[in-house]
């Protein structure tokens, strides 16, 4: 006999059922609609559904399901984080044109928030913590904006043609863990390149509002006010500041990327040759690279009043170069000049190209100078064509891209052997292997390969600058041949005198010698140069540091790390600060996410030692003392680690002993010995006044 099923009673209903999925959700909100309802209801309600209409359409078209809408806000569910990307972004299109087209109507702007996380639909309704989430991103967008999580981010990265800014960590309502926000930058919005932003996005939040010391609250008041001074200049911008924008590469074949790269970093380099000029160097403008905002917008970012742009297209041994040369200050155009040349001829064209931007800006060159422009680096296209492909590897500045370049500036000297740039890219590049933990090369090796092919390329060539500071950078910091080293620094800004790297390494210089305020003017040149890099940032910081100008330290760090907020070396550097001003919490923060971010680099676990020893966690201390030990003694480090933390515990025979070891094998942070306040427990000691003496750092 067949069991019949029970049905539920007579008006009571199922239970409802939960599923549980994966998806992308969209929450918007209108900005000021409750506002404009206390003032002109019928308005509010006419805008709402204009609002409407435009939105759902556009939710339909790229794969939106509306989930509900509340009030003035609507919750809508994707299945592809680019689909609600493009969806967003053409909404915010879409709004900006309608307020544009009418400036005499009611604007209408809302606000977009992006989460992919785990979604629970029940009763024809969703809940979860994407939902929740998306909801809370939403109100940090700017009218008008676009934020999401880390979550979209990291799938839409490379996949939408707009730029993406990391804000940050948000402090979410009833969201226990932070969660970092990026933006999608618009091109029709008037935001700057992302570090305002970001600092005011960062000193928004809940915990950075709770910081007790007022001290950390001025040096970030303090950095703000130096990054705006930067970012927004007052009066007309400088037309002799020039900024050279990545060349457009519009071959049909996309592996000629590296063409395109490498001639915006030879124009760049030809132009800072001329005296009169502030070339901006390349570390900043790369950042541009595929990013579409008008020159305006990019010369007040990088303090430039004029611009040169231009794309460059290869193909049967032939190169078609076009380049513009506009005023940031009118986006008038001072020159225009299209080049279509064997590639045997592009020397010849930098050189013009050089030469008649000099000519626009009324710059007078010297003879040297003139000399200098039209020299020829080679006579071989292969040579030259290896050259950029090394250029190219070179400015990633990755470990493994700096061996990829040495491969290439190698094969490059093989096909003309008097082919002097290709041996100061060499040197170059062992240079930053041997004394600045690039790539995996036996630190020997890469010390004896950088020497040699710098004086390699001065032999063949005295005037390239590349190989005088890389030959300069070897004598400070492994011969401790310190007027060596200044001899070379110098000649280098004699012959490019907008060369920033030359400038941030020779204020490096002048800071271990103790002269201070040159070095900051010189630092402080670099990053006229090189305004966005956060090596010559923390630079700044770094030479504050050693003249025990702690407070405007800590701001130059919080100001670079609002910069790049994952530079592994800002972070040292404020944590170094922080050790050295007593607060031994903030430093240890500090100091564990420098350590994270450089991959648990050794100088970083050294001075977690020293901050330990200074906090009172002896145990602590001498546990990292093992694990330097343990480096030293498999030969990956030098026993001066262990050593310093031995000083900060008082044990200072155990340390001199490391030291005096450390000397022996030519360790590179020794040259710090003189000026770094956290050696202090040192300088009192004889024995070690005796081994500054012997670097010839004492007289």
């Amino acid at each position: 006999m067949t069991k019949k099923r029970s049905r539920p009673a007579k008006g009571k209903a199922r239970p409802p059922k939960e599923q549980r999925r994966l998806s992308v959700v969209m929450f918007t909100d209108m900005v000021g609609y409750s506002a404009l309802t206390q003032k002109d209801e019928s308005l509010a309600l006419r805008l709402l559904e204009d609002h409407r209409q435009i939105l759902r359409p556009l939710f339909a078209r790229f794969g939106g399901k509306e989930i509900k809408t509340i009030g003035d806000a609507f919750l809508v569910e994707f299945s592809s984080a680019l689909e609600a990307s493009t969806c967003a972004v053409a909404i915010q299109r879409q709004l900006f044109e309608r307020n544009a087209k009418d400036v005499g109507r009611q604007r209408i702007q809302i606000r977009i928030g992006l989460h992919v996380g785990d979604v629970i639909f029940k009763d024809r309704d969703v809940y979860g913590d994407g939902v929740n989430i998306a909801s809370r991103i939403e109100p940090l967008a700017e009218p008008g904006g676009i934020c999401l999580s880390e979550d979209v981010a990291r799938q839409i990265q490379n996949k939408i043609e707009h730029q993406l800014i990391r804000l940050g960590k948000g402090e979410l309502k009833n969201i226990d863990l932070p969660v970092n926000i990026y933006r999608i930058v618009l091109p029709w919005t008037k935001q700057g390149f992302g570090t305002l932003e970001r600092m005011r996005f960062t000193f928004s939040q809940k915990r950075t509002r709770r910081i007790g010391s007022i001290a950390l609250i001025c040096a970030l008041l303090a950095g703000i006010v130096l990054w705006w001074s930067v970012e927004q200049p007052s009066g007309p911008l400088p037309k002799k500041n020039v900024a050279v924008l990545p060349l457009l590469n519009i071959s049909a074949n996309p592996s000629q990327e590296y063409f395109a790269d490498g001639m915006t970093e030879e124009l760049i380099s030809n132009l800072a040759k001329i005296r009169d000029l502030s070339v901006i160097a390349r570390t900043s403008v790369a950042k541009y690279k595929g990013v579409k905002l008008d020159v305006a917008q990019i010369g007040r970012e990088l303090n430039a009043g004029t611009i040169l742009e231009g794309s460059v297209q290869t193909a049967d041994n032939r190169a078609r170069i076009i380049v513009n040369l506009v005023d940031a200050n009118n986006q008038q155009h001072l020159w225009t000049q299209e080049y279509n040349r064997e590639l045997k001829d592009l020397f010849a064209v930098q050189s013009d190209i050089a030469m008649s931007v000099a000519g626009a800006l009324r710059v007078e060159l010297l003879s040297g100078e003139r000399e200098q422009l039209a020299k020829r680096g080679t006579e071989s296209n292969v040579a030259h064509d290896l050259y950029l492909q090394g250029l190219s590897h070179l400015d990633k500045r990755t470990g493994d891209e700096i061996i990829r370049a040495i491969d290439f500036f190698a094969e490059s000297v093989r096909q003309d052997s008097t082919f002097a740039l290709a041996y100061a890219g060499l040197a170059e590049c062992y240079t930053l292997a041997g004394n600045a933990g690039y790539g995996s090369l036996p630190k020997i090796e890469a010390i004896r390969n950088a020497k040699y092919f710098a004086a390699k390329a001065i032999t063949l060539d005295p005037s390239e600058a590349e190989a005088h500071t890389s030959l300069a950078y070897v004598k400070f910091r492994i011969d401790w041949d310190w007027s060596g080293a200044e001899t070379e620094f110098r000649r280098a800004l004699e012959l490019k005198p907008g060369y920033a790297r030359a400038h941030e390494w020779f204020a490096l210089y002048l800071s271990l010698m103790g002269r201070f305020d040159e070095a900051l003017a010189e630092m402080r040149r670099a990053h006229e140069l090189d305004p966005l890099s956060p090596s010559v940032a923390t630079g700044i910081g770094r030479i504050l540091h050693f003249s025990r100008k702690f407070d405007e330290a800590v701001a130059q760090f919080r100001t670079t790390i609002a910069l790049d907020p994952d530079y592994a070396e800002a972070h040292f550097g404020l944590g170094m600060t922080f050790t050295a001003m007593g607060h031994y919490q903030d430093a240890d923060k500090e100091l564990n996410t420098a350590k994270r971010l450089s991959g648990d680099r050794a100088a970083v676990i050294m001075m977690l030692g020293v901050n330990d020893a200074m906090w009172g966690k002896r145990d602590e201390a001498l546990a990292i003392i093992g694990s330097l030990d343990a480096l030293s003694k498999k030969g990956d480090i030098t026993p001066y680690y262990s050593g310093l933390v031995y000083a900060t515990l008082g044990n200072l025979d155990k340390a001199i002993a490391n030291l005096e070891e450390a000397y022996q094998q030519r360790e590179g942070l020794l040259v710090y010995g003189n000026v770094e306040p956290l050696v202090i427990q040192l300088r009192s000691d004889p024995r070690f006044e005796a081994i500054m003496k012997r670097m010839g750092l004492q007289k």
